[in-house]
């Protein structure tokens, strides 16, 4: 509800024909008088729509009040590895991905995991694990 809003805000507001000119004026806007330290309410043109000023008017918060930051979840690295095949006739094998999680649905050259603890112990290499992974996927 609230993107397909936000479109109609867009079309209400941008020039289809120039819709640059919106996005650049925003911008000189946000650089020159709505900055995030020191917001210069009283010279803005379009103050009258803001809600930061007026509750900063009605003495219920600053200007430069933001809400807080969500914290970013932590980053899972992977080691993946993956096979381009081609047939004789020159068509590519490709495999989709699950319904559901990361790129669902997409389609993509058989793909693997492959732990480093499979690998790193000396016994085999990450080209050998993974080619049997695959090799069992496909």
């Amino acid at each position: 509800v609230l993107v397909r809003r936000c479109w109609v805000l867009a079309q209400e507001l941008v020039d289809p024909e120039q819709p640059g000119d919106f996005n650049q004026a925003l911008m000189e806007l946000g650089a020159t008088v709505c900055t995030p330290k020191a917001p210069a309410c009283g010279r803005c043109p379009v103050q009258q729509f803001c809600m930061a000023a007026d509750l900063a008017k009605q003495a219920k918060a600053l200007a430069t009040d933001f809400p807080m930051k969500a914290k970013r979840t932590s980053v899972r690295l992977r080691t993946l590895a993956s096979a381009a095949l081609q047939d004789g006739h020159g068509r590519w094998f490709f495999v989709k991905r699950p319904h559901e999680g990361l790129l669902a649905g997409q389609w993509e050259f058989p793909t693997v995991e492959v732990d480093a603890a499979e690998y790193g112990n000396g016994t085999s290499t990450f080209e050998h694990v993974a080619a049997v992974k695959l090799e069992e996927l496909v």
